[in-house]
C-alpha cells in the first residue's frame, strides 16, 4: 500500500457540469464478457435510452443510445482498451433526456423484478472492472455483507466523490435496492478520510432512519492507494481475505462502487439505462478541471472543439482512467464509455521520461504490492517466453494496480508485462480446451 500525492484539488469542489455533445460514438465493447449483438442498422433514428444491442449471453450487458438521433454510421472506432472496436455513431438531433416515468415503491417490486431492470438497464461496474452488475448481485451462495466502495484512491479523480456529495440521496436508495436483492446482514459504506464531507453527508442522512436497511455503518479508511480495490478493501473493513482464485462472494461480500448504486437507483426506480456518467477531467495541462455528466460515447475531442475544455500547456500525455491504472491515448479521438471515470492532461514535468533500465532486484515492487506477489518476476518470465512457469507465481492474483511501476527505480513497465503475461496464458488455455 502506498500513500500518494491526491492531487484531487480543486476538481473536488466543483459542482458537476452536464453536457451535450452533437455526435455520440458508442462502443459495442464496454463491459466484460460477450459482445451484445446490434439490433440497429445505419440510418435508423433513435431515441434517448433506446436499446442498441442486445446482451447475448449471462456474462454480457445491453447498450442503448445516449441520445435522441440518427445513426450515421456502424463501424471500427478507436477504443480506449482494445484499440480499435466496433461502435455505433449518432448524431445528436435533439437535448431530450431521458423520459422519466413516476417512480415507484421498492414495495412494488420482488428481488427477480428489480434484477430484471438492472440487467436491461445495462449497468455494470462503474469502478473500473465493468462487470455485468446483475450477474454479481446474484451470487452463488449466501452473503452477510454489502460494502459500498466510496474510497476512490486514484490520485485526481472526483467524480465519485462529487457524486457522493451531489446524490447522496440515490446512492442510498440504490444501497436499498441491493439490500433488498441480497438481503445482508450488515451494510458498511466505506469512504477515505480525505472525504470527511461525504461522511457527513452519508452520517446525516442515516441519522433520519427513513431507509429500510440492515445494520449500517459508515466506515472512514486511511487514504492510502490501493484502498478501493476489492479485496483490500474486504480486508480493511472486515478482517476478511479471499482465497488465492476465489471472489468476494467466497469471503460472505458483495462489493458495490458508489457510482454502480446511483446507476442501480435509476434503473430500478425510473426503467433508466445506462447512458451517461459522471467523469473527471484534470491535469496541469487543463487550464481548468472540471466534472461533468457525459452521454456515454461523448468524444473528448468535442469537449475541446466546444470549449468546454481548454488548453493552457502541451498534454505530452492522455490518459484514461487515473495514473496508477489508467491507459495512454494517442488522440482525443475516443469516446468516453460507461467504466470511464476521469481523464488526465498532463505535461512533460508531470512525467518521468526515463527508459527502462534492467532490474536490480530491490524488492521495492515486493514491499509494496497488495497482493503479496513477487512483481520482479513477471517481466522476466514473459521476456523470457516462460508463460506456463507465470502460473506459478500467482500472475492471476494481481490486480494491476500500478504499485510496482510506480516504485520501480529501473522504469520497468511491470504491469504492462503482467497484462502481456496473462493475455498470453489465456491463449495458451484456449488451445489446451480446443485439443
Amino acid at each position: 500500500m502506498l500513500k500518494l500525492e491526491e492531487c484531487k484539488y480543486p476538481q473536488e469542489r466543483i459542482a458537476v457540469e452536464k453536457f451535450f455533445p452533437e455526435k455520440v460514438v458508442v462502443p459495442l465493447s464496454q463491459h466484460t464478457g460477450a459482445l451484445p449483438e446490434l439490433i440497429v442498422n445505419k440510418g435508423d433514428s433513435v431515441r434517448t435510452g433506446a436499446l442498441l444491442a442486445k446482451a447475448v449471453s449471462l456474462i454480457s450487458a445491453n447498450i442503448h443510445s445516449p441520445v435522441t438521433g440518427k445513426i450515421l454510421d456502424i463501424k471500427e472506432y478507436n477504443h480506449p482498451v482494445l484499440k480499435r472496436s466496433r461502435a455505433v455513431v449518432i448524431e445528436s438531433q435533439s437535448k431530450e433526456p431521458f423520459h422519466i416515468d413516476k417512480s415507484k415503491s421498492l414495495r412494488e417490486y420482488s428481488s427477480e423484478e428489480m434484477l430484471d431492470r438492472i440487467r436491461r438497464a445495462g449497468i455494470v461496474g462503474m469502478g473500473g472492472a465493468a462487470f455485468p452488475t446483475a450477474v454479481k448481485l446474484k451470487p452463488p451462495k449466501g452473503v452477510d455483507t454489502l460494502i459500498v466502495n466510496g474510497c476512490e484512491c486514484e490520485p485526481y479523480l472526483t467524480c465519485d466523490h462529487r457524486l457522493m456529495l451531489e446524490h447522496t440521496e440515490g446512492v442510498l436508495k440504490g444501497i436499498e435496492v441491493v439490500s433488498k436483492i441480497i438481503n445482508p446482514k450488515k451494510v458498511i459504506i466505506a469512504i477515505e478520510e480525505n472525504k470527511q464531507d461525504a461522511v457527513k453527508k452519508f452520517n446525516s442522512r442515516l441519522h433520519t432512519r427513513k431507509y429500510n436497511l440492515p445494520e449500517v455503518k459508515v466506515k472512514i479508511l486511511p487514504t492510502i492507494y490501493p484502498q478501493g480495490a476489492e479485496k483490500q478493501l474486504i480486508y480493511n473493513t472486515i478482517r476478511r481475505v479471499v482465497p488465492s482464485g476465489k471472489l468476494p462472494f467466497d469471503a460472505g461480500c458483495v462489493v458495490q462502487n458508489v457510482g454502480t448504486l446511483f446507476a442501480v437507483y435509476e434503473a430500478v426506480y425510473f426503467d433508466k439505462p445506462l447512458i451517461e456518467r459522471i467523469v473527471t477531467f484534470t491535469g496541469s495541462a487543463l487550464s481548468e478541471p472540471k466534472n461533468l455528466l457525459l452521454p456515454v460515447g461523448t468524444l473528448i475531442e468535442e469537449l475541446f472543439s466546444s470549449g468546454v475544455l481548454k488548453f493552457k500547456k502541451e498534454a505530452k500525455r492522455v490518459i484514461s482512467g487515473g495514473p496508477m491504472m489508467g491507459l495512454s491515448l494517442p488522440s482525443l479521438d475516443f469516446p468516453i464509455m460507461k467504466g470511464t471515470s476521469g481523464i488526465l492532461f498532463l505535461t512533460e514535468e508531470d512525467l518521468d521520461l526515463r527508459e527502462e533500465s534492467d532490474c536490480i532486484k530491490c524488492g521495492r515492487c515486493v514491499d509494496t504490492c497488495p497482493m503479496n506477489l513477487l512483481p520482479l518476476e513477471f517481466p522476466r518470465l514473459v521476456k523470457k517466453g516462460m508463460y506456463k512457469d507465470l502460473e506459478e507465481y500467482y500472475i492471476s492474483d494481481c490486480i494491476e494496480c500500478g504499485n510496482c511501476n510506480y516504485v520501480c527505480p529501473a522504469k520497468i513497465s511491470i504491469v504492462e508485462y503482467i497484462k502481456l503475461g496473462k493475455a498470453k496464458i489465456r491463449d495458451l488455455n484456449s488451445k489446451r480446451k480446443k485439443l
